[in-house]
């Protein structure tokens, strides 16, 4: 008797924490877009197939947390005028399509992708665990930092990176910012494919927050923890911690990463007999 109850309880809990995940900020917002973009067949923009800025400002407001799109200076508003200026949005559009949960079909209208259906049915915690590493291993990292080219210099080195991640998901302190961007910079050997090389290192570090720490953080799996503001009234990151939950999404990142470089590794070594 008391084993029956006792799973019932786990159950209980299960499904307690996979509800949780279901009602994140991140989760929240990213199904808000889904609806959105599936019941307005928007059209993507001619030059740059981007989401039109009539479209971008309604969904902005169905997020939890909207982000302020406009910059007021004086008694004047600059109006953001493109999606890629629109971080947070532009990241959950390529994340759409990279989770095969949108597509545009052959006129550029945005359309319910083949994976659509089967993820609105998941639970919380698949939800979350496909969205994460639909990110890491499938989302084109060079559309999301163009500059430098270092989102596909990054993206190159996911595989050898997990090692990394797997690193940092055992650490229950706070990680600090420089020393985890110094061991990506250094033993990764990133470079910043740029002209100008007078700003390369601090340019990497911005990079390495942009790729890999700021979809973490809206993931819910990292916190931040910001200095005061310095040049430009920017405010830096100084250390991050792991998330009491988000240690379950690294780990489950890592594992994919493990597998897919053994699965590369045989099939090299069959290649090579």
């Amino acid at each position: 008797m008391g084993r029956h109850y006792f799973f019932l309880d786990a159950d209980a809990f299960l499904g307690d924490v996979s509800k949780r995940f279901e009602e994140e900020e991140f989760m929240h917002d990213f199904k808000q877009f889904l609806s959105y973009v599936i019941k307005h067949k928007i059209k993507l923009t001619p030059q740059n197939r981007w989401i039109p800025m009539k479209h971008l400002y309604v969904i902005n407001s169905l997020f939890k947390n909207p982000s302020e799109l406009d910059d007021v200076i004086g008694d004047k508003v600059y109006k953001t005028r493109e999606e890629f200026c629109a971080p947070r949005i532009y990241f959950i559009d390529l994340l759409a399509g990279a989770s095969d949960c949108i597509i545009a079909d052959d006129r550029d209208v945005l359309a319910v992708g083949p994976f659509y259906n089967r993820f609105l049915n998941m639970d919380g915690f698949n939800k979350k665990r496909w969205l994460v590493l639909a990110w890491y291993f499938h989302l084109d990292w060079d559309n999301w930092m163009p500059e430098g080219d270092f989102g596909k210099t990054i993206q190159e080195k996911n595989l050898e990176a997990v090692s990394y991640l797997k690193e940092i998901s055992n650490i229950k302190h706070e990680v600090n910012f420089k020393k985890f961007t110094k061991s990506y910079i250094e033993n990764l050997n990133l470079k910043w494919n740029a002209p100008s090389q007078s700003l390369n290192r601090d340019l990497m570090e911005w990079g390495i927050e942009r790729c890999i720490l700021e979809p973490l953080s809206w993931f819910g799996i990292i916190r931040f923890c910001h200095k005061g503001k310095g040049k430009f009234a920017i405010r830096k990151v100084k250390d991050f911690y792991i998330q009491p939950m988000g240690k379950i999404f690294l780990e489950e990142l890592v594992k994919m990463g493990e597998k897919i470089k053994e699965g590369l590794t045989k099939k090299s070594n069959c290649n090579n007999n």
